[in-house]
């Protein structure tokens, strides 16, 4: 997802055609029936929810119980469903398992922040669209678990700290669910998602292999960056030349500041795309560029 006017919906113009399609054809059959147009408009509403209905059984019926003893269960490829109790929320996270998953044998794993935060009011787990995400798409790259956690305004990464613990809580679940490798967890996002990265390499570095980001903003609500603590593990991140909302030069006169100390921490640039590159028609391939360079 993505932040402000960048906010991944269904009549934004910046998702690429693939977010677009299921509502599209939607709506075309919609007029083809030639109903009224108040008709037209509940058959809409009724459709999108048989649509989130179906979503939701599937992914709840994906869910598989933690781990007998040291023994791993096997798992459906595809999206699960799961809640953790957060302060006094109940919060969704999707767990993405590869086609290749083997409960016997650990798996890299993936921790991946959205954006969009400050304008999304509501977790967005019911949208079967958000599974469009390219890094599920990278995750059978490199037979990777995915842990989606999310975030919405009051709930979010910027400025609240018991989102933070919750994802931290997301992890450690994962773990008995699935057959994780501890010593190969990476985590990261985009735009604030990606901004809130940075408190997890300045305060977790120990639990994580490494961290990435996209369009982020080295920059945080709740407390200061300790970049010392970037020359801990790897971190790369990858920002768009003409980002319109975090400014390239913002980021990288923040870097160019802290990069003596901040050793493991690897600016790259792609040219044009503005804020939302990765959703772009060639974003999985930028995606897939910098990640290689962190798991591979």
């Amino acid at each position: 997802m993505l932040p402000e006017q960048y906010v991944p919906s269904k009549r934004n113009s910046e998702r690429p055609a693939r977010y677009r399609k299921h509502f599209l054809l939607l709506l075309l059959v919609l007029l083809a029936v030639g109903r009224p147009v108040q008709a037209q408009k509940k058959l809409s509403a009724d459709s999108i929810a048989a649509v989130e209905k179906q979503w939701l059984a599937k992914t709840t019926g994906n869910a598989i119980r933690p781990r007998s003893g040291n023994t791993f269960r096997k798992a459906p490829t595809g999206v699960a469903l799961y809640f953790i109790q957060a302060d006094s929320l109940q919060v969704p996270y999707w767990v993405y398992v590869p086609t290749h998953y083997d409960p016997a044998k650990p798996h890299k794993t993936i921790v991946y922040l959205h954006g969009g935060v400050g304008s999304t009011k509501q977790f967005q787990y019911k949208d079967p669209e958000y599974a469009t995400e390219s890094i599920f798409a990278l995750a059978e790259r490199y037979n990777a678990i995915v842990l989606y956690p999310f975030a919405r305004k009051d709930f979010g990464w910027m400025n609240q700290l018991a989102s933070f613990q919750y994802v931290l809580d997301v992890v450690s679940a994962a773990k008995q669910t699935y057959h994780i490798d501890a010593k190969q967890v990476y985590l990261g996002g985009m735009s604030n998602g990606g901004s809130a990265t940075f408190w997890f390499a300045s305060h977790h570095s120990n639990l994580f292999a490494g961290f990435y980001s996209f369009a982020a903003l080295p920059k945080l609500q709740v407390g200061d960056i300790n970049f010392k603590a970037l020359s801990a593990k790897p971190f790369y991140s990858l920002h768009a030349k003409d980002d319109s909302l975090y400014l390239y030069k913002n980021v990288l006169a923040t870097y160019n500041l802290h990069k003596a100390e901040a050793t493991a921490w690897h600016l790259e640039t792609v040219e044009q795309g503005n804020h939302g590159f990765i959703y772009r028609k060639n974003g999985e391939e930028v995606m897939r560029n910098l990640l290689d360079k962190l798991l591979q």
